[in-house]
């Protein structure tokens, strides 16, 4: 690989930059199973790993064989994926023909498709695991330690950046609530003092009116207060609508 080092803090920092909301997690972990492609040539990699909160991972595949059913669905069952996930870390340079006994569905399907030999990191942070990258090469040729510690770097890098992602996301969910409810409130205040205006009564009677005649027509306050904001309803309809209210209260037996 030209310019290795290079490459490496470029794809560190690619992975770390995840603090745009607008972040698309599908698109994220297609990039990590391109670098993954890059980092070890000839190989073939299947990744699967949650976003935001998704109730199903995200799968990719670099290869089309791994999206067959024959191997796709073996390897969501068993396999070093699965085994990496469960130990917190990773399975390096296992040769398929001498691991039937440890996956005995997994090992003949991917030696009948060419594969020799097979790795996989977790994406695991503190307790946290998102999942995991499948590697599958066709040779047995032993991968180096320094691809390996790469290798463990970018799994640790993605984690870490789709956790903050995670956490950006959140908080900008709770920031929006916030400001929503705020926004709500200034425009009940704002509702209530054109109503004590209006009818010259005080704010906490005109908070009373607006909130039966929501209550009447089955609105939320603050729809009534932004009705009564934007003049579409004026203090006078509230008082008519109370009236009315009080009229067929008093005619019921």
């Amino acid at each position: 690989m030209r310019k290795r080092e290079s490459w490496v803090a470029d794809t560190l920092l690619e992975l770390a930059d995840t603090l745009a909301p607008a972040l698309d997690p599908v698109n994220y972990w297609l990039c990590v199973a391109d670098r993954y492609a890059q980092l070890i040539p000839s190989s073939s990699i299947r990744l699967a790993a949650f976003g935001v909160h998704d109730a199903l991972p995200v799968v990719v595949n670099t290869d089309e064989r791994l999206g067959e059913p024959g191997i796709g669905g073996i390897l969501a069952e068993e396999g070093p994926g699965i085994d990496c996930c469960e130990s917190r870390g990773p399975v390096v340079g296992v040769r398929l023909d001498e691991a039937a006994e440890r996956w005995e569905r997994l090992a003949p399907a991917s030696l009948s498709l060419g594969f020799r030999t097979v790795h996989a990191f977790p994406f695991s942070r503190h307790g946290e695991v998102l999942g995991a990258v499948t590697i599958l090469t066709t040779d047995t040729t032993r991968l180096p330690e320094a691809d390996v510690r790469i290798a463990v770097a970018l799994a640790d890098a993605a984690t870490i950046g789709m956790l903050n992602h995670r956490a950006i996301t959140g908080l900008t969910a709770t920031s929006e609530q916030l400001q929503g409810a705020l926004s709500s409130r200034v425009i009940i205040e704002q509702a209530k003092g054109l109503v004590s205006a209006r009818l010259e009564i005080g704010t906490d009677d005109a908070f009373l009116l607006i909130r039966r005649y929501a209550r009447s027509h089955n609105l939320r306050i603050g729809e009534v207060s932004e009705s009564l904001v934007g003049r579409r309803t004026t203090a006078a309809d509230l008082v008519v609508a109370l009236n009315e209210h009080v009229m067929k209260a008093n005619r019921r037996p």
